[in-house]
C-alpha cells in the first residue's frame, strides 16, 4: 500500500514538474523596442522586430500603441504599462516582465477595443476578454490558430498589425486584388507567395467549387431549318 501512494506521488510530482516547464514563457534581451524606442526610429523597429523568434510584452506594447495612437510617448515600460491600463488592453493588477514573451490574449483584448471588434453573443455581453477575443480574432484571419496562452514571433506580430490596418480600413484583414486590366492573365488574387490566398468565400464557406455562382451561359442558337 505504502508503495503505490510512493508510486503515486512520484508521478504526481513529475506531471506537476512538466507543466512548469511547459508553462515557462521565453525572454529576450535588448529586444526590437529597446533599441529603436522612439517614433522617428519604427521602421527599424518593425525591421529588427521581424527577426525576433518572439515578440515580447514591452515590444507588443509598443507597436499597439503606435497602431493605436501614431506615436508612443512613453519612454519606458512602466510607463506603456499604464496606458495599457488606462485604454483597458489590461487588468489594473497585470504587471509581467517586459523581456517576457507576449501571450495572445491580451495583444487581442487590445487590438479589439483599437479597431472597435464587437465580436458574438459573449463578446458584446461581456467585453472582450482574451479567450474570445483571441477567438474572433482567428475567426476573421487577423491571427494564426493559436490559443490566448501562446505568443508570436516578431514577423507574426508585424502581420498581426498589418492586418489589423486593414480590418480598421475595409473591414476585412484579407482582400482580393484589383482585378486585371484587359489583356493581362490571371483572377484578381493576392499574389503568389503572399501569406493568404482567397477563394470565392461563398465556395469557402458552403464547401462549393468557384463555378457554383457563376451565372450559366446562354444556350448555343440552334441551326434553322431550311425547307
Amino acid at each position: 500500500m505504502r508503495s503505490d501512494r510512493t508510486m503515486t506521488m512520484c508521478v504526481a510530482g513529475l506531471l506537476l514538474l512538466g507543466c512548469c516547464v511547459a508553462c515557462e514563457r521565453s525572454h529576450i534581451k535588448d529586444s526590437a523596442v529597446d533599441q529603436y524606442p522612439r517614433s522617428s526610429q519604427e521602421l527599424d523597429f518593425l525591421d529588427a522586430l521581424e527577426k525576433q523568434i518572439v515578440v515580447t510584452n514591452d515590444d507588443a506594447l509598443h507597436g499597439l500603441i503606435v497602431f493605436a495612437d501614431g506615436a508612443d510617448l512613453s519612454s519606458t515600460y512602466e510607463g506603456r504599462v499604464v496606458v495599457a491600463r488606462q485604454k483597458q488592453w489590461v487588468g489594473s493588477g497585470w504587471n509581467p516582465p517586459a523581456d517576457e514573451s507576449a501571450q495572445i490574449g491580451w495583444m487581442s483584448v487590445a487590438a479589439c477595443r483599437i479597431v472597435g471588434i464587437k465580436g458574438g453573443l459573449t463578446m458584446r455581453v461581456m467585453g472582450p476578454i482574451p479567450r474570445y477575443a483571441t477567438k474572433e480574432l482567428i475567426f476573421m484571419d487577423v491571427l494564426p490558430l493559436r490559443t490566448e496562452n501562446q505568443s508570436l514571433s516578431g514577423r507574426e506580430f508585424v502581420d498581426f498589425i498589418d492586418r489589423l490596418g486593414r480590418v480598421q480600413k475595409s473591414g476585412k484583414a484579407l482582400a482580393l486584388a484589383e482585378a486585371p486590366t484587359r489583356g493581362s492573365s490571371g483572377e484578381g488574387v493576392i499574389p503568389a507567395g503572399a501569406p493568404n490566398q482567397l477563394l470565392d468565400q461563398s465556395s469557402v464557406e458552403f464547401g462549393l467549387p468557384n463555378s457554383a455562382f457563376t451565372a450559366p451561359a446562354s444556350p448555343a442558337p440552334q441551326p434553322s431549318e431550311v425547307p
